[in-house]
């Protein structure tokens, strides 16, 4: 039998007009999808400052940027066959070993318990068409503006339409700020962020799941009742844009990796973290519970 390509929705992509300007180093303008009748093209991105990660100076595990600089292929995880959700990470930029397998990580921690296949996604960029399965992240080092202020900017930059699950979606670090909070406090953020370029908070307006302060989401608040908790999940209020109304509540669950600010000692990514993506409309595994970190504590 002869082989027959993938079906896939098609998109077009064309530079986009983000609200954020050039920085001095690393572009913080985000380049869009144009929207046709499978793939909205929406800047989903926010700005990540350094005052919202409490242990980013002095974090342990050793400098993120030391060591000898490599460019790195794509990365895919999930099957190698392509079934099941897989997580493309584009690396742009001169990376470690040790940063480039802080994405590997993360992507492949998702991926641990997102099961479900998304329909293929025809992208063109550049003059270039690629098949997206099922999402592509473009991570991103270079220079913003050194040590302190910005870390960052991530999210995603286009989505599915109907489900609204993103297929495209961008993850920009300034290097100064990873080396100065190490390894293993990035890999907190890292794991935060790609949550929400999954759709994680970014795409909750869009899917109505939270309502006057409250999460709405089934299966979060299932397994916020596990947890001990009653009513329902908070949501974040305080902030501004990009932290109030996409995070849990900082004041409520502290050390839950998915509130707006990661704090000092552990931060967990709990049971109602792992099931949020259930209300995002992705497939999990059975058993999907089971990969969340076990200890947490409600406070």
């Amino acid at each position: 039998m002869g082989y027959s390509p993938p079906k896939v929705d098609e998109a077009s992509y064309s530079p986009g007009n983000s609200a954020f300007g050039h920085s001095r180093g690393l572009d913080l303008r985000v380049d869009l999808p144009e929207s046709t009748d499978k793939v909205h093209g929406v800047d989903l991105t926010h700005i990540i400052h350094t005052h919202d990660v409490g242990h980013a100076k002095g974090g342990g595990g050793g400098g993120g940027g030391g060591g000898t600089g490599s460019t790195f292929a794509p990365y895919t995880s999930g099957s190698a066959d392509g079934s099941g959700y897989n997580i493309t990470i584009s690396f742009n930029g001169t990376w470690t070993q040790e940063l480039h397998d802080v994405f590997v990580q993360a992507a492949n921690y998702l991926t641990s318990f997102i099961a479900g296949d998304l329909p293929n996604v025809s992208v063109r960029s550049k003059g270039k068409t690629t098949t997206v399965d099922d999402i592509t992240i473009s991570a991103e080092l270079g220079a913003i503006d050194g040590v302190g202020n910005v870390l960052g900017q991530a999210g995603p930059t286009s989505v599915r339409t109907g489900s609204n699950l993103p297929a495209t979606a961008q993850m920009q670090f300034d290097i100064a700020d990873v080396t100065d909070m190490g390894v293993s406090v990035f890999s907190e953020v890292v794991l935060h962020e790609m949550s929400h370029s999954l759709g994680f908070g970014s795409i909750w307006d869009r899917l109505g799941l939270v309502s006057n302060g409250n999460y709405t989401g089934a299966a979060a608040n299932d397994a916020f009742h596990r947890l001990g908790g009653t009513g329902s999940i908070q949501v974040e209020q305080d902030g501004g844009a990009g932290t109030a109304g996409s995070h849990w509540d900082e004041e409520l669950y502290n050390n839950e990796l998915m509130t707006g600010y990661i704090n000092d000692g552990n931060n967990y990514f709990s049971e109602m973290s792992v099931a949020a993506f259930k209300d995002l409309g992705y497939t999990l595994r059975t058993d999907y519970l089971a990969f969340a970190e076990q200890g947490y504590q409600l406070v």
